[in-house]
């Protein structure tokens, strides 16, 4: 692992190379319910745009989280491709799988998911160290992206002596540990109250613009709605309209 890991040598987003960070292609999928089978997803076809702020927007059910599974590498389609950085990620063995999600994929949870035994510090740190990050590496970084999150003076806090909205601070930071090329969050605000999630996405909104990741969401809070560069409707495993920069696609 080098030093071209750090979150602020990233490319800014106006000369980034612009193809999609990833591509889904007439997927499918379908899990069984005891002796029913549930069809989930119906031949979506999406496309989340590098350096873009994604939205999924759909009732309970819609298929959101099964959609942000699959291009999270967690969940395989029965059928149909997916395109993640530019593999095709539903073709690849397991223990690969694996690797290539540590490296390209970052993600956000609703609960955090802070390990409380450790620090601030030392949860931005621990992906570093399951990447081999030498001490040097993990040294420059980890205070670079506390800095970047505006918890510079919280390193040596424990989660449970942060706030809702520092410890969401502390996840992002780690989701952008290694770089990676597409971050993503199931109702990422959903457990902040309105002026933290404003916070928070403000922040989420800056990497996008500055550093060219792209995030995609799923969500049902209008301030994240209101902040996304594409929106993208789910109705029963089905799309039922597409917009791109306030622009409706489909």
């Amino acid at each position: 692992m080098t030093d071209e890991t750090e979150v602020e040598d990233a490319p800014p987003a106006s000369v980034a190379n612009h193809r999609p960070v990833a591509l889904l292609t007439d997927v499918h999928k379908t899990y069984q319910m005891d002796s029913v089978e549930v069809q989930v997803i119906k031949g979506v076809d999406i496309m989340v745009r590098h350096a873009k702020f994604t939205v999924l927007l759909g009732p309970s059910g819609s298929g959101k989280t099964t959609i942000l599974n699959m291009l999270g590498c967690i969940d395989k389609p029965d059928r149909g491709e997916i395109m993640v950085a530019g593999a095709k990620v539903a073709e690849m063995p397991d223990d690969m799988l694996s690797d290539f999600r540590a490296k390209n994929i970052g993600f956000i949870f609703q609960n955090f998911n802070l390990l409380p035994v450790l620090s601030a510090y030392e949860n931005v740190e621990y992906p570093l160290l399951l990447a081999g990050a030498t001490p040097s590496q993990r040294g420059k970084l980890v205070p670079r992206l506390l800095k970047a999150v505006g918890l510079a003076d919280r390193a040596k806090n424990l989660p449970g002596q942060l706030s809702g909205g520092q410890r969401q601070r502390v996840a992002i930071a780690r989701a952008l540990a290694r770089k990676p090329k597409i971050v993503i969050a199931d109702e990422p605000t959903a457990n902040l109250d309105s002026q933290t999630g404003a916070t928070i996405l403000a922040l989420m909104r800056r990497m996008v613009d500055e550093y060219g990741i792209s995030f995609i969401f799923s969500s049902h809070d209008p301030e994240v709605i209101k902040a996304a560069d594409d929106t993208i409707m789910l109705k029963d495993g089905l799309i039922q309209e597409v917009w791109r920069d306030g622009e409706k696609r489909a």
